[in-house]
């Protein structure tokens, strides 16, 4: 809940692009229909995936969670309905320094998903390491919005999930995005103080996957990297990548998922 204390709505801009240009959006057309209720869920097939590439659009969504809070009183203790679904399973949990013999409720793994107020440790979830694996989480946890990572797609033989999941996430879903997209169609732009609060969840990942990260990447992960920069964006040099698609678009990709 620290981030209530530090950010505000004013530290995130929207930003629609496409190959040409860009337009300044506001966070209703990011976001549309929020509800403080609602239910967000970041898949995150390696623990950091998900904080790397999600961490701003994550924090604006948890700030609009905050300003509602405020605007009924000053006094709270509450956390928006927010998940992590990480694979993860008895033999650990999959990383980019691979598979770490730990559990979720390790403090050194879920720490730097509570800095992002993804919080108690009940909202970390361990999910098996396929698409749809995953996708029966985001159905039995009845998640609203969904960020799910490019380019993770299920294999022709992967069907699982019975016909009327289909039908039931087509009603829940308001929102989907890809994360790490190669084709954005919305920037989320963020300001210094939502950089620190992603760069200090990044600096609480367990030591081995950090490493692993300054190997591949030629230094430590931060801000930079591999979230984009642009030094003369005035106050929101920060930035974040996704393609918004429809839950009908989203769930013709997933259509391997089903049986």
């Amino acid at each position: 809940m620290h981030t209530s204390e530090v950010l505000r709505s004013s530290h995130f801009q929207v930003w629609h692009v496409d190959a040409d240009t860009s337009r300044r959006g506001e966070f209703s057309t990011f976001c549309s229909n929020y509800h403080e209720q609602d239910r967000a869920g970041v898949v995150s097939p390696r623990l950091e995936d998900g904080i790397l590439h999600a961490g701003y659009a994550l924090l604006a969504l948890t700030t609009a969670f905050y300003d509602v809070q405020r605007s009924r009183t000053s006094e709270y203790f509450i956390y928006p309905q927010h998940f992590a679904f990480i694979d993860a399973d008895y033999t650990g949990v999959s990383t980019g320094a691979g598979r770490l013999a730990m559990t979720l409720d390790d403090s050194s793994i879920g720490a730097a998903w509570g800095w992002l107020d993804v919080w108690p440790a009940s909202n970390w979830i361990a999910t098996p390491g396929t698409p749809a694996g995953i996708l029966q989480k985001i159905f039995d946890f009845q998640i609203n919005r969904l960020f799910w990572p490019q380019n993770f797609e299920p294999e022709k033989a992967d069907g699982s999930l019975p016909t009327y999941a289909r039908k039931l996430l087509k009603a829940r879903l308001k929102s989907v995005y890809y994360y790490n997209s190669s084709t954005p169609t919305v920037e989320i732009c963020a300001a210094q103080p939502a950089a620190d609060i992603v760069q200090q969840s990044i600096d609480r990942l367990p030591k081995a996957v950090l490493d692993a990260r300054q190997e591949v990447d030629g230094g430590p992960p931060s801000q930079y990297q591999p979230s984009g920069v642009e030094p003369g964006a005035d106050d929101y040099p920060y930035r974040e990548s996704y393609r918004q698609v429809t839950a009908d678009d989203f769930l013709e990709d997933m259509d391997a998922c089903f049986k």
